[in-house]
């Protein structure tokens, strides 16, 4: 896809708190809130975590994840591989208050890892309409006039 359809998908996830991770759990599939760091030049996507976390065992299994943010009308899903790193300064360049928060063990203590998405292809939907567009899109699909309302950008991503 074009560039600018790449850097719009860096641009939104760095607005958004939190997302869910969505790891493989054997058969299952599991998803859980985390707080991400996004860093645009390494082109990936970077949580705290603690060594110990299921989560952890989880990737190094099967490191093939997903990740969802949803906020205001916006909508952003990944998928790619993931890894932890060890790495201590990567760990100090992306350590915060809320970090240490959660991880009241400190920055410096080895259990404290960073889970390290590689995004491949990525989803965007963007609401575009105001209310008021929307509920006409809405009555024009519910009368037959289309398929479906037309009130959201989707885009598919190749990164």
């Amino acid at each position: 896809m074009a560039e600018n359809t790449t850097e719009k998908f860096w641009e939104m996830v760095d607005d958004f708190g939190t997302c869910m991770v969505v790891t493989q759990d054997g058969g299952s599939l599991r998803a859980r809130p985390m707080a991400p760091r996004v860093s645009k030049e390494r082109r990936q996507i970077l949580f705290l975590t603690d060594r110990n976390s299921h989560k952890v065992d989880e990737i190094e299994a099967k490191p093939e994840v997903a990740i969802t943010f949803s906020k205001h009308g916006e909508y952003v899903s990944a998928s790619g591989r993931a890894s932890i790193s060890t790495s201590r300064a990567l760990v100090e360049s992306i350590w915060d208050e809320e970090a240490e928060a959660w991880m009241p063990q400190g920055k410096d203590d080895p259990s404290v890892v960073v889970l390290v998405v590689d995004p491949d292809e990525a989803e965007i939907w963007d609401v575009t309409s105001n209310k008021i567009k929307q509920a006409f899109e809405f009555a024009k699909a519910y009368l037959g006039d289309k398929d479906r309302p037309d009130t959201t950008k989707h885009e598919k991503i190749a990164l």
